[in-house]
């Protein structure tokens, strides 16, 4: 089963349970509070991926870690992704579980990536437009990437709109291969 499998069998069996538990916001919101503290410190994370340390004793350490701090729904389901050696999956799993929850809402997910922040009238201006042309509520995330040369990367639900110079910089070169020009003709 590939990652994608893993996290998406994982989310859609949380995605269920909340549900039924009419509690879909909650759940995201716990699930994504627990995640970034996970993630964010670095001792935390290397102990529930090290192999040193005994299974039963991360799933402990996970159950007396998230227990009064969320609900017994995601308090299991932590407890579970653990005991199942899923925990690199996490963050994997919130997305997925993201996106669920935004199918069943008739949201849209919408996720911008630059090299630098565009600033909120930039992401709302550009919120607006995807919002009108897909006729839906749309969620934002703003994210940088280092690697980006300059423009943009915006990622709605399953399409991608590449707004990046790397994009306009190959389809340029794509241009004028198959336009045959010879190197120096624009000297």
């Amino acid at each position: 089963m590939s990652l994608n499998q893993i996290s998406k069998v994982y989310a859609t069996a949380l995605l269920e349970l909340a549900q039924e538990a009419n509690s879909l916001e909650s759940t995201e919101e716990e699930l994504s509070s627990l995640v970034g503290v996970f993630f964010s410190d670095d001792t935390i994370r290397h102990y529930f991926l090290s192999p040193l340390v005994d299974p039963s004793e991360k799933e402990q350490t996970a159950a007396k870690s998230v227990q009064g701090k969320a609900s017994e729904i995601v308090a299991n389901f932590i407890t579970l992704v653990v005991r199942k050696n899923r925990f690199l999956y996490l963050k994997d799993i919130l997305e997925d579980y993201r996106s669920g929850v935004d199918r069943l809402k008739n949201r849209s997910s919408l996720r911008i990536v630059s090299k630098d922040s565009l600033g909120k009238e930039a992401v709302d201006q550009i919120t607006k437009s995807i919002s009108s042309k897909f006729g839906r509520e749309v969620r934002v995330t703003e994210h940088t990437d280092l690697n980006l040369i300059g423009g943009f990367k915006i990622y709605i639900d399953d399409f991608l709109i590449d707004a990046s110079i790397r994009a306009k910089l190959a389809g340029t070169r794509e241009a004028l291969l198959q336009k045959k020009i010879p190197v120096g003709a624009f000297e």
